[in-house]
């Protein structure tokens, strides 16, 4: 019984662990992170500022999934303007809009959200 009770518990918690994961992190080999000319060259996003990187002028967030370029919820870098990383802070929710392009993606416009 207690051999039983200790399986039990061991299969539930593998079996409920990805409903606590949090959103997925960047991989570049990911399916859809590459821009193909039947998406838009723009797209709209919200997230959360993760960290800022002056010297690197990126920017990690923390997005939505965006179905308009056919990208799940994800933390990544995006490149972006010296000019923009200026307007935010860590642990503020953005809206976004963005150049995509895999690895080399690009956030063109920020504005922190109210």
């Amino acid at each position: 019984m207690k051999t039983t009770l200790t399986t039990l518990c061991l299969v539930g918690t593998f079996a409920i662990a990805p409903a606590f994961a949090g959103p997925l992190q960047m991989n570049p080999n990911m399916p859809g992170m590459q821009h193909d000319a039947g998406k838009p060259a723009e797209a709209q996003a919200v997230g959360v500022v993760k960290a800022i990187d002056a010297r690197a002028s990126t920017i990690t967030l923390q997005h939505e999934a965006i179905p308009a370029i056919g990208w799940p919820a994800m933390t990544m870098p995006f490149h972006v303007s010296s000019k923009i990383l200026k307007q935010v802070k860590i642990g503020q929710k953005v809206h976004f809009t963005l150049h995509p392009d895999g690895m080399r993606s690009e956030v063109t416009a920020l504005k922190p959200v109210q």
